[in-house]
């Protein structure tokens, strides 16, 4: 593991404190590895996506070119949006830390990839309601506020026990 820095800190709520933007080391992902990362798997997945779209015959593709789809369609999904949440994130809470941003944007991502790909698998199989969909959008819903409740409560200082 690396050491940090004189600039860096040992844990998040310090370089909070010191407004440090992140401390940075092996444990943790840099905001450009974030953006170059996200950036190259979105060129790579929709390039993929839209050469499976243009040279796989679904008819004669069977289970693996649906799953080649599937995959490369949640991935491009994903990184887009998770980069497109990130820079909205900045660009309307610039004081905000960006390792914050980044977190809640990729889990978005994620979460929005994973609502499409649903959304298309139901409607392959002959199964897409709106009722249905109305119940995933709930659902996806649901699950965000599970991790924004978690988020608050990681945040939040520990209480100490008063005397």
């Amino acid at each position: 593991m690396a050491k940090p820095s004189n600039t860096c800190c040992h844990t998040l709520d310090r370089c909070l404190v010191a407004k440090v933007a992140v401390c940075y080391t092996a444990d943790y992902m840099t905001v450009r590895a974030f953006v170059v990362g996200s950036l190259t798997a979105a060129v790579l997945s929709w390039g993929i996506w839209l050469a499976i779209i243009k040279y796989l015959d679904p008819l004669r593709a069977g289970l693996i070119g649906f799953l080649l789809f599937f995959l490369a369609l949640f991935l491009a999904v994903a990184s887009a949006m998770g980069l497109a949440g990130y820079a909205v994130r900045r660009l309307i809470t610039p004081r905000q830390l960006s390792a914050y941003t980044v977190r809640s944007s990729l889990r978005q991502g994620i979460l929005l990839s994973l609502f499409l790909n649903l959304l298309l698998l139901l409607q392959l199989l002959r199964f897409y309601k709106w009722w249905l969909a109305l119940l995933a959008i709930l659902f996806f819903i649901f699950i965000e506020f599970i991790f924004l409740g978690y988020d608050r409560t990681a945040r939040r200082p520990p209480r100490h026990a008063e005397n």
